[in-house]
C-alpha cells in the first residue's frame, strides 16, 4: 500500500467517526428540563436533530406518561405538520380547578413534514396542569425518516446506565416555590445525569474539532505527495 492511499484511507476513516461523533451527541430532548410541580401552564418543546447522512426526518411520535399524567395537553397550530392526537382513560380520575378529568393525552403523532439532513425542527405543545406527585415525566419518542428507518428515544439513565445511547427526553420536576437557580440544582442532585450529559457533549464537540483538522492534514499531506517531482537528473557521461 502506497503512502497516498494510506492517508487517504486514514482520512476516510477519521471522516466516518467525526459522523458517528455527530450521531452520538444529537438526540430527542424536551425543554424546559425542569418545572415546579402543579405548574398550569407550560410550553413543552420538543428538539428534533436530523442525523441521517442522507435521509430526511419525516415523523415524530411523543408518548405522554400516564401514570402521573398531564391533565390537558393541546399541540401547536400552524406547525406546517398533519397533526394526530391519540388519549387514553387515565388509571385513575384526576380533578382540578376545571373539572374532574377520565382520559387525556397518550400521544401525539406529527407527520408529512420534512426536517432536511444537517438540520432540526422544534415541536412546541401547551401543557397545563403538571402533576404535583412525582419528581419526573418521562416521554417516550419515535422518530422516522424518509428511508423507513426510526430511532426510538424511550431509554431511561438510572445509576447502571447514566448515559444510554438513546435516551428519552425528562423533565425534572422540582418542588413548588423553586426559583430558577434552585430548580437547576435540584434537576442535577435529583437525576444525576444533567451533568454527565453535558460533559460528554462537550467532549465529543472538542473531539470532533480536532479530529476533523487532523482529517484536513491528512488529505492535504497525501495531495502533496502524490504530486509530481520536477527535477533534473544526473548525466551519467558528464
Amino acid at each position: 500500500m502506497t503512502v497516498k492511499r494510506l492517508m487517504l484511507g486514514m482520512a476516510a476513516g477519521i471522516l466516518m467517526l467525526l459522523l458517528w461523533i455527530g450521531q452520538a451527541g444529537a438526540h430527542v430532548t424536551v425543554s424546559p428540563s425542569s418545572l415546579p410541580q402543579g405548574t398550569d401552564d407550560a410550553i413543552l418543546t420538543f428538539r428534533v436533530p436530523n442525523e441521517s447522512a442522507a435521509a430526511s426526518v419525516t415523523g415524530l411520535r411523543i408518548q405522554f406518561p400516564l401514570g402521573h399524567p398531564i391533565v390537558l395537553v393541546n399541540p401547536e397550530a400552524g406547525s406546517g405538520w398533519q397533526v394526530t392526537v391519540q388519549k387514553a382513560a387515565l388509571p385513575r380520575p384526576v380533578t382540578t380547578d376545571d373539572g374532574t378529568f377520565t382520559s387525556t393525552v397518550s400521544e401525539i403523532d406529527w407527520s408529512g413534514g420534512v426536517i432536511p439532513v444537517g438540520q432540526f425542527g422544534e415541536f412546541n405543545v401547551l401543557a397545563q396542569g403538571i402533576p404535583t406527585q412525582s419528581t419526573q415525566l418521562v416521554f417516550k419518542a419515535i422518530q422516522s425518516y424518509s428511508d423507513g428507518t426510526s430511532v426510538s428515544w424511550i431509554q431511561v439513565p438510572n445509576s447502571a446506565a447514566p448515559n444510554p445511547p438513546h435516551p428519552a427526553p425528562i423533565i425534572t420536576l422540582t418542588p413548588p416555590g423553586k426559583g430558577p437557580v434552585q430548580a437547576a440544582v435540584a434537576s442535577v442532585n435529583s437525576t444525576g445525569t444533567s451533568a454527565g450529559s453535558n460533559t460528554r457533549s462537550n467532549a465529543q464537540s472538542i473531539a470532533a474539532l480536532i479530529l476533523a483538522g487532523f482529517a484536513v492534514l491528512l488529505a492535504l499531506l497525501a495531495v502533496w505527495l502524490s504530486r509530481p517531482r520536477l527535477g533534473v537528473r544526473g548525466d551519467p557521461d558528464r
